[in-house]
């Protein structure tokens, strides 16, 4: 799904994209399974050959928030508990059948300590996550009419993939509000 994680047109990522297909493992996640668990430590980053992982954040209050996504051709991980050992903040789970290769902390981590270039292909990633994420917080002060229209025009196909329910939750509003933000642009477009 072009457009939806940017972080991927920020760097050349092939090398890592290769060495994860080498090195790694071709594993396959069934609609539901889980790649990893909140409250888990990460030991695998992943690449998507096929298939569509939810990244979902349960709250104190037992809530669960749609957080993000990982599509084919992308990576599938928990960044920051892959890189520092700590627990999980996210369940990721498959919403359809996935096929992924997967390598382990150990390889991804070598790779980083190889050379100066490798260290900075580690470094890029880092900082490219960090401008995601920042984006979405600065984004999550927009109307929510806004944050739909922004990320409608980044991955325009989304709603051909994901429910109306699951992209409001991730826009952090009710599905009848998307419903009404989409009815609103149908009028406006019609006039």
């Amino acid at each position: 799904m072009k457009g939806f994680n940017s972080y991927l047109n920020d760097w050349n990522y092939s090398n890592i994209k290769k060495l994860i297909q080498e090195k790694g493992e071709c594993q396959v996640y069934h609609k539901k399974d889980f790649f990893i668990r909140q409250n888990e430590i990460s030991y695998f980053i992943g690449w998507v050959e096929s298939g569509v992982f939810q990244y979902t954040y349960i709250d104190e209050e037992g809530t669960e928030h749609i957080v993000g996504y990982a599509f084919q051709d992308e990576f599938v991980c928990d960044y920051s508990s892959l890189m520092r050992g700590t627990l999980s903040l996210v369940n990721i789970q498959a919403i359809t059948d996935c096929t992924v290769y997967v390598v382990s902390r150990h390889d991804i981590i070598n790779y980083w300590e190889i050379n100066y270039d490798t260290q900075h292909y580690g470094r890029l990633a880092a900082e490219s996550l960090f401008e995601t994420i920042y984006k979405q917080l600065l984004e999550s002060y927009c109307t929510p009419t806004m944050r739909y229209l922004k990320l409608m025009k980044r991955c325009p196909d989304l709603k051909e993939v994901i429910p109306l329910k699951s992209i409001a939750s991730y826009l952090g509003v009710t599905p009848e509000t998307v419903s009404h933000i989409r009815k609103k642009i149908l009028l406006n477009q019609k006039s």
